[in-house]
């Protein structure tokens, strides 16, 4: 009898500290870098310590009234040696359709921007990591890291609409990202990085529609940590499932703000298996819309994922099909 008490007691104590772990994790990763606006009302972040990690400015910009502008920053990494990035910080003005964060192996360019709304060519371009909120901190796993290499060549996409759909907060832009840094030798995986986008959306005036788009499995079992649906201002619901069993496991209704959702614990997927998410639109307008990157005029149906264990050679996933 004292021998089974003793083997409960010791289940308990071991579920206690599951529990206390867990709680402990939690607590890290809500932990912030304080925010403060300056007084033009710019977002501002303290960068992190010297050796602990380094900070990325894209400074002020004028967003005109009824304007929409998405730029491209290409900009070295800001470290003479690689790093492991564990941590990631991003705040920017709000007005900002999304900030997408992407790394190139084989490009040099010096430091400028390009004011365009045509893709990246995605044959060059790995996504780092994205965000469509105005204040993101998402501290990854133990062990779990993002590898960029020494004076990496980097492209700061930034998209800000100042017009009817959505308002620039003071009709400037700003961005500021801090990435954390960890030991090499505490590396256990990679992070990796799907991005998919159903291109077949086209919504008749004066119409509710649906679109469907199974994504491509990846072969090889991997665990979800981060989630978002991305669409326009016609956008009215974006779900997420297992194709398979039907098990949902993302929603989104709002287009401007649409939730980010950090997995903790992971979402285990297995090797091959499929998701697939749903789009559902209100098309008010008399003209037929399309899928492309206007707000004002165009409509999305994107999904950002980001799991581990990513590819070893650091590349993304892109489905566009």
């Amino acid at each position: 009898m004292q021998t089974r008490k003793l083997r409960l007691f010791r289940r308990r104590l071991a579920l206690t500290s599951l529990l206390l772990v867990a709680m402990m994790t939690s607590i890290v990763c809500d932990k912030k870098t304080p925010t403060q606006p300056n007084n033009n009302g710019d977002v501002q972040l303290t960068p992190p310590p010297a050796g602990q990690g380094v900070q990325m400015v894209i400074e002020p910009f004028d967003v005109p009234v009824g304007g929409e502008i998405q730029r491209n920053y290409y900009r070295k990494l800001p470290a003479e040696t690689d790093i492991y990035v564990t941590k990631v910080e991003m705040v920017y003005n709000e007005g900002s359709h999304h900030v997408n964060v992407f790394k190139s192996d084989n490009d040099d360019v010096p430091d400028h921007f390009e004011e365009t709304f045509s893709a990246v060519v995605w044959e060059s371009w790995d996504m780092v990591f994205a965000s469509q909120k105005d204040e993101m901190h998402w501290q990854l796993p133990p062990g779990v890291a993002i590898p960029l290499k020494a004076r990496q060549q980097l492209d700061i996409q930034v998209h800000y609409v100042n017009a009817g759909t959505q308002l620039t907060t003071n009709g400037r832009g700003k961005v500021i990202i801090n990435l954390w840094t960890m030991p090499k030798d505490s590396v256990m995986s990679y992070l990796g990085a799907l991005f998919a986008n159903n291109r077949a959306i086209k919504i008749p005036p004066h119409t509710d529609t649906t679109f469907m788009k199974i994504v491509q499995p990846i072969p090889w079992d991997v665990n979800i940590l981060l989630m978002t649906g991305h669409f326009h201002s016609r956008g009215k619901s974006f779900v997420v499932k297992r194709y398979d069993t039907g098990e949902q496991l993302y929603q989104n209704e709002e287009w401007d703000e649409p939730p980010i959702m950090f997995c903790n614990p992971p979402i285990p997927l297995r090797a091959n298996e499929r998701l697939a998410y749903w789009t559902e639109y209100y098309n008010a307008t008399n003209d037929t819309i399309r899928f492309g990157p206007h707000v004002q005029t165009e409509e999305h149906a994107n999904l950002f994922m980001f799991f581990y264990p990513g590819p070893a050679d650091g590349k993304a996933i892109y489905d566009f099909k």
